[in-house]
């Protein structure tokens, strides 16, 4: 799982640069459809053996355990990872935004594909009928008053992520390089080295190698760099 999901981040951040824009829309709108079709199916599938289920087990002690061990785990997660990153940048990641994170959190597929894989024993089985009730707790209480949570941390709703898009795509340079700077110094090691490198490497998009690796390796660069680069 692990695997495919790096290689969905690698297969967005690399080789959706590399489609034409109307093969970059249609892919999008297909895996758009097929995002839309396995989470009906995956809902679907655990509201039906929330209730076909032969053997729940239902432990009260395990789940108000289990519950305050998932809420305290993702606290544990949020604010002291927020707290590292605002230490390198200057655009801070704000408290309403890190309450947001911490309320917002789902678990759903991802859990119960694991608890359901095996319910051969008590324990297992207790486990699986703990997940489910997390996992709809989250799903209803936690998904459906992320709106409200929102509106209530004062954070904008209703905003379209194209539109944004769209409209930082005009952002002049300065605009891009401020932006960058303000972000925490190991994004800004790993943005450098990916634009200025595998970008180009991997690519259309982004400086030619022969304009970012040093003179001696101008052969190598010119070979290992796109035609459609120098036309970017």
């Amino acid at each position: 799982v692990v695997a495919v999901l790096f290689c969905g981040i690698t297969q967005a951040h690399y080789t959706f640069n590399n489609l034409s824009p109307d093969s970059q829309d249609r892919t999008k709108q297909l895996f758009e459809l097929l995002n839309f079709l396995a989470e009906n199916f995956i809902f679907s599938y655990m509201g039906l053996t929330l209730f076909s289920f032969q053997s729940h087990v239902f432990n009260p002690l395990f789940i108000i355990g289990a519950f305050v061990a998932v809420f305290l785990g993702r606290a544990a997660n949020i604010y002291p990872l927020s707290f590292l990153l605002n230490l390198g940048r200057k655009n801070k990641i704000r408290s309403n935004f890190q309450h947001v994170m911490m309320f917002a959190g789902l678990r759903g597929a991802m859990t119960f594909a694991l608890s359901i894989r095996d319910t051969a024993t008590y324990a297992r089985q207790m486990m699986f009928s703990t997940t489910l009730l997390i996992v709809f707790f989250t799903v209803w209480i936690c998904g459906g008053g992320t709106t409200p949570m929102l509106s209530f941390m004062s954070i904008p709703v209703g905003v379209d992520s194209d539109q944004d898009n769209s409209s930082s795509a005009v952002l002049d340079g300065s605009q891009r390089r401020n932006t960058k700077h303000e972000s925490a110094w190991p994004f800004r090691i790993w943005y450098n080295f990916d634009h200025n490198y595998l970008k180009p490497l991997l690519t259309h998009s982004g400086p030619p190698l022969t304009a970012t690796l040093p003179a001696c390796c101008g052969p190598l660069a010119r070979c290992l760099t796109s035609p459609q680069a120098y036309e970017v």
